[in-house]
């Protein structure tokens, strides 16, 4: 008997964190489903590993959400490959992916949310209020599903669009857990890194919404009040070059390291002893960083946002900033707070087999449902 035909439709298959959770999650659905993959703006670095796996990767530009030959093409493509369920990533791919597969007539149509503010991204209000109009509307009339990564992007959306609940649904993500990690002193002597200093580390994209000056700004009131510490900015974008100099004409490139995009993350954060998490609250869904920091059992000291709060629900280890406290206030009571707790739940509800088990089920589902309808 024949697998059902997947697809799933991103933007690109570069190293992000949607693309992270993408290249770890369908090579374990391939024994259940053809699985292939559009990328509508580049295919990226992650295509060929992707291919390995025995996933099909088609480049498929689009002109424009809501492009009508780009659209036809993609139906066409869903069409030509016999395809049972399209699942979609972001308003980029929700819009024109639902109407191709609707056009297609391809059965089970899925939709993903990963970000809360940023989702609808147009500059002026107005256009954003389109934005919501159309999507709201696509949902409305031709997708099954509409996934989330936390309750918080659930309840933004529903307020905005004003969806039914049922059709709305939380899938966190899942990632794998780290298999026999180097030692501190190891990781540390991997990567060039003080072994006496605590070293506390910000890990993402370089960019708008990540809070690198906020990290920055924490960093240097902390430095001025204990030397012993030093402070790591794994990533890379558009504000590093400039935010290097800034460092280095304060004289604090000693104590604070720019490394740059880092893709074997399982030796970095096992060198740290804090993450500090400065992304703006509206600027995450569910975020990865924090979740692989937990997995590794590394403290966190973030921004309050109720998408972090979810995760504290299963991981312990998470304290919230307090803005009325100096910021070496603030470090040392997450280090020596530093709980051992058990990951159990954790791992139960973060772990990549049980993502992998509940997307199953989510599609096995919805098909089972449109068989038995007459």
């Amino acid at each position: 008997m024949s697998k059902p035909v997947l697809f799933r439709v991103t933007n690109n298959l570069d190293i992000g964190g949607i693309q992270k959770r993408l290249a770890s999650l369908l090579p374990l659905l391939v024994q259940d489903f053809e699985v292939h993959v559009i990328a509508y703006r580049k295919k990226g670095i992650l295509a060929n590993e992707l291919e390995e796996a025995g996933i099909r990767v088609h480049f498929l530009p689009i002109n424009g959400k809501t492009h009508l030959p780009s659209i036809c093409r993609m139906a066409k493509l869903f069409k030509n490959h016999n395809a049972s369920i399209v699942h979609t990533h972001s308003l980029g791919a929700n819009i024109p992916g639902i109407i191709a597969a609707a056009l297609a007539r391809v059965p089970v149509r899925i939709a993903q949310v990963h970000r809360r503010n940023l989702h609808w991204y147009a500059r002026s209000r107005i256009q954003r209020k389109k934005q919501i109009l159309l999507e709201s509307w696509i949902h409305r009339l031709l997708t099954d599903k509409v996934l989330f990564v936390s309750q918080d992007s659930l309840d933004y959306f529903k307020k905005h669009t004003r969806l039914s609940r049922n059709k709305l649904q939380i899938l966190h993500n899942g990632f794998e857990f780290p298999i026999n990690p180097p030692s501190k002193p190891e990781a540390r002597k991997l990567h060039g890194l003080p072994q006496d200093k605590k070293i506390i580390g910000f890990v993402g994209r370089l960019s708008k919404g990540k809070g690198l000056d906020y990290f920055l700004n924490l960093a240097q009131k902390a430095l001025g009040q204990d030397s012993s510490l030093f402070f790591l900015i794994i990533g890379d974008g558009p504000e590093r070059e400039k935010k290097e100099q800034e460092i280095a004409a304060e004289g604090l490139a000693d104590n604070i390291l720019f490394v740059g995009e880092q893709t074997d993350m399982d030796t970095w954060y096992p060198a740290l002893d804090l993450l500090l998490f400065t992304s703006e609250p509206w600027a995450e869904g569910m975020p990865g960083v924090v979740l692989e920091a937990c997995s590794h059992g590394l403290p966190v000291l973030a921004r309050y946002s109720k998408p972090i709060k979810e995760i504290k629900r299963y991981c312990a280890n998470i304290h919230f900033l307090d803005e009325k406290q100096k910021a070496e206030d603030n470090i040392k009571k997450a280090l020596k707070n530093e709980t051992k707790a058990n990951q159990k739940n954790f791992k139960k509800e973060f772990c990549l087999e049980q993502m992998a088990a509940s997307t199953t089920q989510i599609y096995l589902s919805h098909l089972q449902t449109k068989k038995e309808r007459p």
